[in-house]
């Protein structure tokens, strides 16, 4: 049981480290179980009762079984397999004295050991490394390990579309537009007030969400590693509430000049057009590294990263910035100098927060603008 205990911990342990959220409340809340006896009807309730109470999505089973199997179950096996049981000993026989050779018997000679080559020789294992990022399983054979390793590719979002799409649907403008059709409380009593009667109930528009928004993607390049990402964050603003009053368009490294329609860079207009007609008293959300992945700065791309904002600005005062790289990552390089001229935001939680509340009109943080 104490082998058991060990190899659950390990497991524990993976898992923590590969970002499932768990405790030390779950890894006891695991152990009070199994000594109250619940889950240890065979090694299959055992690996339930363990998979219910660590792995709450649909990616943490995934990592729960590739780690319970190679940690876990070949303690089973050894448990649960019974152990031989001794043959029953022959009945003692009198002890003799071992036979003599006779003198003309030639003595035995000493057999040869065999060879340990074929103990020796390297054994050829196949090596399974599941992928979900690429759909399929692919097997890799060594001479070189004796023992399957097992890798788990699977993407890990540092925000989940879900709750990202709970974010987006604070952004939010709403403005009394279309029929009359909801009853004027108070403007029905400021008419009984004066008139003395009730001659009719007085009705207005209903309020609905005013709000747009115009999404500016940096594509390509730099950017590349991110595409999951950002084709997360895109899934989650349409799916908050957004959808029909979303343009994307997709930029290189500074929208300046030229906007694309599609993610190829294809389809071009020009970025006064779009400003004109799709950006004007509504919000902007900028999507883009500003070159720190590449861990460098550029002049030219913080000039023209200005000159851009500054156009912008003439448009609406709704604008802010999503970076995918973290934080600690925008030091000494472009984004650093781009991050004081526009509010700009990890693309985390946070961030994401942050930058929604600047797109609902909330001020910029202090020591960030175009003249500062």
């Amino acid at each position: 049981m104490a082998e058991l205990d060990s190899s659950l911990f390990q497991v524990f342990e993976r898992l923590r480290r590969q970002g499932v959220p768990l405790g030390v409340s779950d890894y006891l809340e695991v152990i009070e179980t199994i000594q109250a006896g619940i889950g240890l009807e065979d090694a299959a309730s055992f690996k339930g009762l363990c998979r219910l109470l660590w792995a709450k999505s649909r990616e943490d089973q995934e990592l729960f079984d590739l780690a319970f199997a190679e940690l876990v179950e070949p303690q089973l096996q050894t448990i649960s397999t019974p152990k031989p049981t001794c043959p029953s000993q022959p009945p003692s026989t009198p002890l003799t004295a071992p036979p003599q050779p006779t003198p003309n018997q030639p003595e035995p000679q000493p057999q040869p050991e065999p060879e340990l080559e074929e103990e020796l020789k390297p054994q050829q294992v196949t090596v399974t490394l599941p992928s979900r990022s690429v759909g399929q399983s692919f097997e890799l054979k060594s001479e070189l390990t004796e023992k399957p390793y097992y890798y788990q590719l699977t993407l890990r979002l540092p925000i989940s579309p879900r709750d990202m799409a709970g974010v987006w649907r604070q952004l939010r403008r709403p403005q009394r537009v279309g029929v009359p059709e909801e009853l004027d409380v108070e403007g029905t009593i400021n008419s009984i007030s004066r008139s003395g009667l009730l001659l009719r109930p007085l009705l207005q528009p209903r309020r609905r969400n005013q709000a747009r928004l115009v999404v500016l993607v940096d594509q390509q390049g730099s950017m590349a590693p991110f595409a999951p990402l950002i084709e997360a964050a895109i899934e989650s603003i349409l799916r908050g509430g957004l959808l029909g009053k979303t343009s994307l368009y997709y930029f290189h490294d500074c929208p300046e000049g030229l906007l694309y329609q599609r993610p190829s860079l294809t389809n071009s207009l020009a970025l006064e057009a779009v400003l004109d007609e799709q950006v004007k008293g509504n919000s902007v959300l900028i999507i883009s590294d500003a070159g720190s992945a590449r861990g460098y700065y550029d002049r030219k791309r913080v000039a023209e990263t200005k000159s851009f904002l500054k156009t912008l600005s003439a448009y609406t005062y709704l604008y802010a910035w999503l970076n995918p790289m973290p934080q600690t990552r925008w030091k000494a390089t472009t984004a650093e100098d781009i991050a004081c001229m526009v509010p700009m935001f990890p693309l985390d939680r946070e961030g994401l927060n942050d930058a929604v509340n600047i797109l609902r009109g909330n001020p910029f943080p202090a020591g960030v603008g175009i003249d500062e």
